[in-house]
């Protein structure tokens, strides 16, 4: 058994448990964390400008991956953490962050950057612990580990400066079977009850939330056996195919199918947290891979365990099921109708250039497998209507829903895949929010494409304030002309302001090699069902 100290060996065993880059900000309490990184193959380290983006970087590589993010950050630095630490809690991804602390001395006095860390991080993460002496420190990381990955949460360790010298004999070890284990053939719930309300149901909607990307065969199976229309949530956009004859889009403040309302049984699948204000109150059926995880109100109805098994149990249900005969009359009408919006968009040219229209000509330009991170906004729900995916992998925030994460989420989303075309898009609020990440993507050379959509205002928050009649105070937006900041930080800058040029320049930035940023002069485009 070798002896290291505590810095190299905790580096070694993340190695060992997978991890490939861990993101952060450096800091004096840190500083033996990053030698040990330095000196350990096979582990990388991306330095962001901020400790929030560092934390999304992590939080969006667990997303995309299912292995550990990591993140690290000086005691000081580790309240900036918390940003993206929130975002990586609520939507469910296993992060673990690492942050510097005073030397154990100075704990609980009144030295320089001390504060009770856990009181603060137990508000964001399911655990939470002190290393108090380097022995105890790798067993915690196991610990913390394990924690993050069984939970798909966030786990946070605070060491002490002072720790990450002492010596430890230990070899790394490889994740247990038990963090990876599949538990295929689950099935918790009564599938009976689910099956009957199934059969009864002359008006069937499958919600495709956060785990249809597990099981999209067997949802078209189950879409052909109940005769379903079909909407995909916005944190699923992408996991089916918008060209489906039953999608009739996603649901929200830019488009609201008109047969949601009659629908008489929901069939949700996963997580769809923005669209749940929307449906009828009627029979719904959550499928989800761990009972904690339905929502309270439809616990009764609802099944959890492996997500295609269930599905396909369902399907087998079906025999015979009929629906209303006008139900896919009504499908295709309002397929129809969105078609329809979505091609007189794509032929608006008037200016200022309208959201829509950008999302739209976004649809034509990228590639079937690029990834696309999308920021918080207004446009988000001119993406949702206007965007025809089709195999992208579109990723956001799907809870916490703040402003700033879509440059982080670009930039990790590059490094775990080179091969990809990378598209972020935001507003120029949150392009605000995450400006020295794009010195970050230059630094290392990564080929992103940032598209900023540009109405130089906070467009959802002024919708919601004129809709409750309130006074309209702090919505507008005073931004650089984000072309010329791009071309200061070394990447390269395209600016649009007729619609006519949108299609050539998304051309050209997206066949470049390195850092680009395209902005978009937009107009403040009112949602239509704010």
């Amino acid at each position: 058994m070798g002896q290291y100290n505590l810095a190299r060996a905790m580096v070694r065993q993340l190695a060992s448990w997978g991890v490939r880059t861990v993101y952060g900000v450096t800091g004096d309490d840190i500083l033996p964390f990053l030698d040990a990184l330095a000196r350990e193959e096979g582990i990388g380290y991306t330095a962001a400008a901020h400790e929030a983006a560092a934390a999304f970087m992590a939080s969006y590589t667990a997303k995309m991956t299912g292995r550990l993010g990591v993140c690290t950050a000086s005691a000081a630095g580790a309240v900036n953490l918390l940003q993206g630490l929130a975002d990586a809690r609520l939507d469910g991804a296993p992060v673990l962050a690492l942050t510097g602390q005073v030397n154990t001395p100075e704990i609980a006095t009144p030295a320089k950057q001390f504060f009770d860390q856990q009181s603060l991080f137990k508000n964001f993460a399911a655990y939470t612990a002190l290393v108090t002496n380097a022995p105890a420190g790798l067993r915690l990381l196991i610990r913390a580990m394990s924690r993050a990955l069984l939970g798909q949460t966030v786990a946070h360790l605070s060491i002490p400066e002072d720790l990450w010298s002492g010596t430890v004999q230990a070899e790394p070890g490889t994740p247990p079977a038990l963090l990876t284990a599949a538990g295929r053939g689950c099935l918790l719930g009564d599938l009976e009850r689910a099956a009957e309300l199934m059969q009864r149901a002359g008006k069937p909607l499958v919600l495709v939330g956060t785990r249809g990307k597990e099981a999209v065969a067997e949802i078209r199976q189950l879409v052909d056996a109940w005769g379903a229309a079909v909407v995909v949530a916005q944190e699923a956009k992408g996991v089916i195919p918008d060209a489906w004859p039953e999608v009739v889009g996603g649901i929200g403040e830019a488009w609201l199918p008109a047969l949601l309302p009659d629908c008489d049984c929901i069939l949700l699948i996963g997580q769809a947290s923005f669209e749940e204000k929307y449906l009828p109150k009627t029979a719904t059926i959550q499928i989800e891979s761990r009972p904690e995880q339905v929502n309270d109100i439809y616990l009764w109805d609802s099944l959890a365990g492996d997500v295609p098994f269930i599905i396909s149990r369902l399907t087998g249900k079906l025999a015979g099921h009929r629906t209303d005969p006008a139900w896919p009359e009504r499908i295709a009408a309002d397929k129809k109708q969105l078609l329809r919006l979505c091609g007189a968009d794509r032929q608006n040219n008037e200016r200022p250039l309208h959201p829509a229209r950008l999302m739209a000509s976004l649809s034509e330009a990228v590639a079937e497998d690029a990834v696309l991170t999308l920021d918080e906004g207004a446009f988000v729900h001119w993406f949702d209507r206007d965007f025809r995916a089709a195999g992208q992998a579109i990723l956001l925030s799907h809870r916490w829903r703040s402003m700033g994460g879509s440059l982080p989420a670009a930039i990790a989303a590059r490094l775990c895949f080179p091969a990809r075309q990378v598209i972020a898009l935001t507003g120029d609020g949150g392009m605000l929010m995450s400006l020295g990440e794009l010195t970050t993507a230059v630094k290392y050379n990564l080929g992103i494409v940032v598209v900023v959509v540009n109405n130089a205002l906070y467009g959802l928050e002024k919708d919601k304030t004129l809709a409750a009649g309130l006074k309209p105070l702090g919505l507008t937006i005073q931004g650089p002309d984000f072309s010329r900041y791009a071309r200061a930080c070394g990447a390269r800058g395209f600016r649009v302001e007729d619609p006519r040029q949108l299609d050539e320049t998304l051309r050209q930035a997206l066949s470049s090699t390195g850092p680009v940023l395209v902005d978009v002069v937009c107009r403040d485009a009112r949602l239509p069902a704010v």
